[in-house]
């Protein structure tokens, strides 16, 4: 008797474990296609699910795509750096971003042109897709003030700069930031910067 050639049955995903494959599938689409082609239509089929378990959960397009950039970058935390100096600590803090996060801002310029066509602006799709109000810069500057190396208070526009700044390099060659990018921000900009507003402070606590 011939051995019977009977394919394998997909196991059915249901809750979490459906909502991550969906998600997953969707930033596949985001990353590797055009604005154009991120449908629900074409999710589901790289999902391997049907287009209205899709709607059951995200009403539109905007409310997916902020889904899967959100868990995209999830998978992406920063790890808190302990190089034990603030330059050595913002420098990796920044290399990572440029290792695990540039290919989403990457993603955000492609579907910023189309934000409209999406229904929204293309500030809206950044600020609905950050993890957190506070720039991860935070983690090195909360390391420096239990140091003792920084006392003085940073403006919120210098502690995002480092980061908006990269940004806008990668916005700009769409590329990931190269090592002299980071160092060259790092040393020449940020720092200094830094120095300055701990002098003045200094000087205002003897007067």
């Amino acid at each position: 008797m011939e051995a019977e050639n009977i394919a394998p049955k997909q196991t059915r995903r249901r809750g979490e474990a459906l909502k991550t494959a969906i998600l997953e599938a969707a930033w596949e689409q985001l990353s590797r296609c055009s604005a154009e082609e991120f449908t629900f239509d074409n999710v589901a089929a790289r999902a391997l699910t049907s287009k209205p378990v899709l709607y059951r959960r995200w009403s539109n397009r905007t409310e997916l795509f902020v889904a899967a950039m959100k868990q995209h970058r999830s998978h992406a935390a920063i790890e808190r750096p302990n190089t034990g100096t603030l330059r050595g600590d913002i420098i990796s803090i920044l290399l990572q971003l440029n290792r695990k996060q540039s290919d989403a801002v990457m993603v955000l310029a492609k579907f910023g042109v189309y934000a409209n066509w999406l229904g929204v602006s293309a500030h809206e799709l950044y600020e609905r897709t950050m993890m957190s109000d506070q720039p991860s810069i935070m983690m090195a500057i909360d390391n420096a003030r239990a140091r003792g190396d920084i006392t003085c208070e940073l403006p919120e526009s210098l502690l995002r700069m480092p980061g908006e700044l990269g940004r806008a390099i990668i916005l700009r060659d769409m590329r990931p930031l190269s090592e002299a990018d980071i160092i060259t921000t790092v040393d020449e900009l940020f720092l200094p910067l830094v120095d300055h507003y701990e002098q003045q402070s200094r000087i205002a606590a003897k007067k």
